[in-house]
């Protein structure tokens, strides 16, 4: 039986004894803060008038919602906490979010004929990625993902970090790459992982799009995945799978064209190049950007290598060629083998900084393989390589 209900536009902080009938059209997996260990998992709520609103669980409540709020299925809600959310938090067009504890009531619309239908995504197709390189917008995308590389730690500004990539196409046969940064590598891309053989189709939301690879996808914070959604864009997406299987096979067998970020880049436009002295007047958003800079090493006094695990790079006090359970990665037959790591200066005629190289980087720069440099190294950290030469 249908019950009395309200929009979500007329629910603020005073409304009192509401109900909401809306259908869950966005649901993360459960994270933690990246400033404490809260657990919280996230969900985008949206009603039949096309308003929506942000709603978030938090610690042991998501597991007693864990079999409800399910994707796609409309509910009744009442008592939830409502709140006020600052402009740089929201992920909904709405000035108010939903806190949803033990004391919020949900009850499923099992009456098909009342349900919410979904409307149309909005996706951008990888063709129209270069509208959005290095903007502040967000897209969502669908894409088929037909290989994973394996986890590894870069360097950024705000120190060493893990990232995961994914290689993805779309309908066009575009092939492009999909960042996927700290928890995101634990929690969705290991359930993409473990069915990567199926090629299984992701809806990805509030997706960054980078200039690295001619344009490639990055998360954010806010960024929420569901792993073969059951939507029209994504049946329509797997047909056209099965009717192109062997194109497919054929572009995860040459999946170095676009590769890790360690592959080839085209050369920007002149106009995104940025000197020395302007780095540090760029926007803390800006975390990717373009130098064009003479590379050299400021000292020789240097290890040039470490001991890595050979799945996600992250360091490891094992010996060489010795597997062990690598802790980082849970990779239980990781193997213990050498990684080039070298502190570099770029300089141009406005300054100079400090940078480091890692793995095939460093070692195209200084033309000497990390199982090299490791048999040549002596106690106190210095080489008998020729890699100071390049000082």
């Amino acid at each position: 039986m249908s019950r009395q209900h309200i929009p979500l536009k007329d629910i603020t902080i005073g409304t009192k004894g509401w109900t909401a009938k809306v259908i869950v059209e966005v649901k993360g997996m459960p994270r933690s803060s990246q400033r404490s260990p809260v657990k919280y998992q996230r969900m985008i709520l949206r009603d039949s008038e096309g308003t929506k609103v942000q709603a978030t669980i938090f610690e042991s409540d998501i597991d007693k919602f864990s079999d409800v709020l399910t994707l796609y299925k409309t509910y009744y809600i009442s008592n939830a906490v409502v709140k006020t959310i600052l402009p740089q938090h929201r992920i909904a067009k709405n000035d108010y979010q939903w806190h949803i504890n033990s004391k919020t009531v949900v009850q499923e619309v099992t009456e098909e004929y009342s349900s919410i239908s979904l409307p149309p995504y909005n996706f951008v197709s990888f063709s129209e990625f270069s509208k959005y390189i290095n903007s502040d917008a967000y897209v969502d995308i669908i894409g088929v993902v037909i290989h994973a590389y394996p986890p590894r730690e870069i360097p950024t500004v705000n120190g060493p970090q893990r990232i995961q990539e994914l290689l993805l196409v779309d309908q066009e046969l575009i092939p492009k790459i999909l960042t996927m940064w700290d928890q995101f590598i634990e929690n969705e891309c290991a359930a993409i992982v473990k069915n990567i053989k199926t090629k299984p189709i992701i809806a990805a939301y509030r997706i960054r799009i980078v200039s690295f690879n001619d344009g490639s996808m990055s998360t954010k914070g806010s960024s929420t995945f569901v792993i073969n959604p059951d939507i029209p864009e994504a049946t329509k997406l797997r047909s056209w799978c099965i009717d192109n299987e062997a194109e497919l096979e054929q572009l995860t067998l040459k999946k170095s064209y676009v590769g890790s970020s360690s592959s080839a880049i085209k050369a920007p436009p002149s106009h995104e190049i940025i000197e020395v002295k302007d780095i540090q007047s760029l926007e803390e958003k800006q975390t990717t950007f373009w130098l064009q800079a003479k590379i050299s090493i400021p000292h020789s006094n240097q290890k040039y290598w470490y001991m890595a695990c050979n799945k996600c790079y992250r360091r490891t006090n094992i010996d060489y060629k010795q597997t062990f359970d690598c802790v980082h990665c849970a990779e239980k037959q990781a193997t213990a083998m050498p990684r080039c790591l070298l502190e570099v200066q770029l300089s141009d005629k406005t300054g100079a900084l400090i940078a480091t190289l890692f793995g095939e980087n460093a070692e195209k720069f200084i033309c000497c393989s990390a199982e090299t440099l490791m048999q040549n190294s002596t106690e106190d950290h210095t080489n008998r390589t020729e890699a100071t030469k390049y000082k």
